[in-house]
């Protein structure tokens, strides 16, 4: 597997397409009861670009979506936002571990793309979790909480079960066309990546000897 060298000058770029792709696809999807792609692009881009690009992917869509959501702005609820911006930065971090893990696999391979799922699996029920904790704890009493999330249960099923679908199927066959797309730009990153490391280190020298 290619793993990418992301300058500076382009990490900006990329945090930005893929926020956008997030924000406009969970719009599309709103209809259908906790299904979004935030959770789908925040995973990819950590897997390709890393978890720094992956976790700001997941925060930023979250912020946006949550900020101007048909359902209701989740300004108004800042314990929630907090949950919910925390929950998506952290699907971009462990598609970012993953890159490191999957390193030398395919990420169509029957492994790859069974990690894929279960992380997903995993990531959303975490996501569900703490943003139902955040819901309820400025404003529901502590017994009720049971009740509360047993009530939840249908939605996270749904949820679950897309992302399982997204990630695990999705997910890798989507981040290897878009590793075709950038084989030139990812040759190009390294070089100029390695140019970079090597005039930091003539000008670090540079300041030694002055």
């Amino acid at each position: 597997a290619i793993m990418y060298v992301v300058p500076r000058s382009v990490r900006a770029s990329l945090i930005g397409v893929f926020t956008a792709a997030a924000v406009a696809g969970t719009f599309a999807l709103s209809p259908l009861p906790n299904v979004e792609i935030i959770t789908f692009c925040a995973f990819v881009a950590g897997f390709l670009f890393g978890s720094r690009v992956g976790g700001m992917v997941g925060a930023l869509s979250m912020f946006l979506f949550s900020a101007i959501s048909p359902y209701g702005s989740g300004l108004g609820y800042p314990f929630l936002l907090l949950t919910q911006v925390v929950g998506m930065s952290i699907a971009g971090l462990v598609g970012g571990s993953l890159r490191k893990v999957l390193r030398n696999l395919k990420s169509t391979s029957p492994w790859s793309m069974y990690v894929f799922g279960v992380s997903g699996i995993a990531v959303t029920l975490l996501y569900d979790a703490i943003t139902t904790l955040g819901f309820m704890y400025p404003m529901i009493p502590f017994s009720e909480f049971p009740s509360v999330f047993a009530a939840g249960i249908p939605f996270t099923v749904v949820h679950v079960a897309s992302n399982a679908v997204l990630l695990g199927v999705v997910a890798p066959f989507v981040a290897r066309s878009i590793r075709s797309m950038l084989g030139e730009v990812e040759v190009e990153s390294h070089i100029a990546e390695k140019r970079l490391h090597e005039v930091e280190g003539e000008d670090a020298a540079e300041t030694r000897h002055v």
